[in-house]
């Protein structure tokens, strides 16, 4: 058997012998159940080093949709950014989503950013928004999260 994950569902593939003994794949849609249990105490790390908007956008969509089947308690949360993605945390690059940021900041969510990656592109740690911290080092926050148990997620 050979499961699919689709969007927001299962898919799962079983293969039988159809007519004339040729193999056939039959779809079945799994349905979810209401609420996903999840073993409390989990921890996830979704890691961004390029300048591009959508990817910080994709990984606040993501920890929106986590937080739709567990609750924020269940789960510590951070966002890791390093090299270019630093300049998504700048207050001037980042107005349509302070908002978001700061609902998710209030429910727990870590933004770090990488000091060394401020320090090449120029940028002030004052010059991020107030609710991210500055590490000294991206990588060694991510090497260190990940050996803490953090699953690693790059949007």
């Amino acid at each position: 058997m050979l499961v699919l994950l689709v969007g927001s569902g299962f898919v799962c593939l079983t293969h039988s012998r159809g007519r004339h003994d040729q193999p056939s794949v039959t779809p079945k849609v799994l349905q979810q159940e209401p609420r996903r249990t999840l073993q409390a105490g989990r921890k996830v790390v979704f890691h961004l080093d390029w300048d591009q908007e959508e990817r910080l956008t994709l990984a606040m969509e993501n920890i929106k949709n986590l937080f739709k089947e567990i609750t924020p308690q269940m789960c510590r949360v951070c966002v890791v950014a390093n090299g270019k993605a630093v300049k998504l945390f700048h207050k001037d690059n980042v107005r349509e989503h302070t908002a978001d940021m700061e609902e998710l900041h209030k429910m727990g969510v870590r933004f770090m950013a990488c000091g060394n990656a401020l320090a090449k592109n120029n940028i002030d740690q004052n010059d991020l928004l107030p609710l991210c911290d500055v590490v000294p080092t991206g990588i060694l926050e991510l090497i260190n999260l990940q050996a803490q148990g953090y699953a690693y997620i790059k949007p």
